[in-house]
């Protein structure tokens, strides 16, 4: 995360801070009900305060400083139309300041060293063979795998949670949290983790793959 992505993520956690101390213990119990697509009830029950129903937000990918939309649904939903004016202020402000850089409001997503970034490399189309060879293979191994490539025990249980039936599918979101939060993932980092699980088989038909295309 860089410097100026930090800054508005600090001061959106800021504004939710504010949001939660205006939210009656009744309205959060609604909220969660809200949020229960979403939300599993094992982890509803840790909930209890607004705080921790905005943390599990962002884990699911539904809050964010510039994904504010659900909650601003959902607060509307309890006719807290004031919160969400207090959101949208907030979001203009945040609006304002990236206008005043020219090179956050380009269109074009620079990398630490100014250079051209990527688009997210669960996008690429490398990116998704490489994710099909080692869901096929993974199995029950991907939380193994997920605590190598440094996903939180958090990640590890929302995920399991929100794909509770679904064993391959638990890896594919692993391997796609991981390429997320990290922006400068190589096939190497893959491999490496793989190897460092015993996962020797899966890692020898992925680096075939990856000499495969070195060679085309």
């Amino acid at each position: 995360m860089g410097d100026a992505e930090q800054r508005r993520s600090i001061e959106f956690k800021k504004c939710l801070n504010e949001i939660g101390k205006k939210l009656t213990e009744d309205q959060l119990l609604s909220l969660k009900f809200l949020c229960s697509d979403y939300i599993g009830r094992k982890r509803q029950e840790e909930i209890k305060s607004p705080l921790h129903l905005f943390q599990a937000l962002e884990e699911r990918d539904k809050l964010r400083y510039d994904n504010t939309g659900f909650l601003k649904e959902i607060l509307q939903t309890e006719k807290r139309e004031d919160l969400v004016k207090y959101i949208e202020d907030f979001e203009s402000r945040l609006h304002l300041c990236t206008d005043s850089n020219p090179t956050q409001n380009s269109g074009t997503r620079l990398n630490a060293r100014g250079s051209q970034r990527q688009p997210p490399v669960h996008q690429d189309a490398c990116w998704r063979e490489v994710f099909d060879l080692v869901e096929n293979n993974l199995g029950r191994n991907w939380r193994q795998l997920a605590r190598k490539l440094r996903l939180t025990e958090t990640d590890i249980e929302c995920i399991s949670e929100d794909y509770s039936r679904k064993l391959r599918e638990q890896g594919r979101q692993a391997l796609i949290l991981w390429s997320e939060k990290n922006e400068d993932a190589t096939f190497q980092d893959l491999v490496t983790a793989l190897r460092r699980c015993q996962l020797n088989d899966i890692a020898d038909q992925l680096e075939k793959k990856i000499a495969s295309w070195a060679n085309q």
